[in-house]
């Protein structure tokens, strides 16, 4: 069912345990697909944009979703839509552990129910084939991640995974990863986004999450077609280290 995406800040990511480089694909991104297809949901969370204390859709596809509601974990400490320190005058919505575990790890993560829900509820049937999101750290300290999984398998495998090791700067960079096994839905689906930062105090933060009824794709030069794969973005803006 699931996909996994590389990580979006084109330095590298720990798997299974290990530090590995991140490997450029050799295709050439020519242009995104997207023809026929819409957003089914965006959430922002940017109270300028949405005008509900930054938690409200701006973008609800009324054709197949009947609503789409996003609620915090128990476990979150930190739960807002806010500026962090690096962010200035740009709203993120700030997420962090409720409680302290040093060198916390995803399956922490899963233990203490750091995450937040997102679900859709279709109006008659609906198709999720890809999500996107900006995301950032709050700070360059510590190992950081996030992680999604569906109630589609009652949570119990990763759609996608990013970490990023202690040192890595901070700014928004943007995710978008292919789904599978979500078209057809005649009932609700809820996403978790699960987060773990080194302690309380110290973050994960998101704008701009998106569900499409497309899927991602681009476009080989030279007339090869249309490659469907997993997107990885870069682009990494530097901002001071805060703790």
């Amino acid at each position: 069912m699931s996909t996994v995406t590389p990580p979006t800040d084109g330095r590298s990511v720990r798997s299974g345990g290990r530090l590995t480089a991140v490997v450029a694909t050799a295709m050439v991104l020519a242009a995104f697909d997207t023809a026929g297809a819409g957003v089914l949901v965006k959430y922002p969370f940017n109270n300028n944009s949405d005008g509900s204390n930054g938690f409200a859709a701006t973008t609800l596809d009324t054709g197949v979703l009947s609503g789409s509601v996003v609620t915090a974990g128990s476990g979150l400490g930190q739960y807002s839509v806010g500026t962090d320190s690096w962010s200035g005058s740009t709203q993120v919505l700030k997420t962090g552990p409720g409680i302290l575990i040093y060198d916390a790890t995803a399956s922490d993560a899963i233990a203490n129910n750091w995450y937040f829900d997102i679900t859709l509820t279709p109006t008659s049937a609906m198709d999720i084939r890809s999500i996107e999101a900006d995301w950032s750290r709050g700070g360059s300290s510590g190992t950081r991640g996030w992680f999604v999984r569906s109630s589609l398998d009652s949570y119990a495998s990763n759609l996608f995974t990013n970490e990023t090791p202690d040192g890595t700067p901070t700014g928004l960079q943007h995710a978008g990863f292919n789904v599978t096994g979500f078209t057809g839905l005649s009932t609700a689906v809820t996403f978790r986004f699960y987060i773990y930062t080194p302690r309380t105090g110290r973050y994960m933060d998101f704008q701009n999450i998106q569900f499409n009824s497309h899927a991602l794709a681009m476009t080989v030069p030279g007339g090869a077609g249309v490659a469907m794969i997993p997107l990885a973005f870069s682009g990494l803006r530097r901002g001071r280290r805060r703790d």
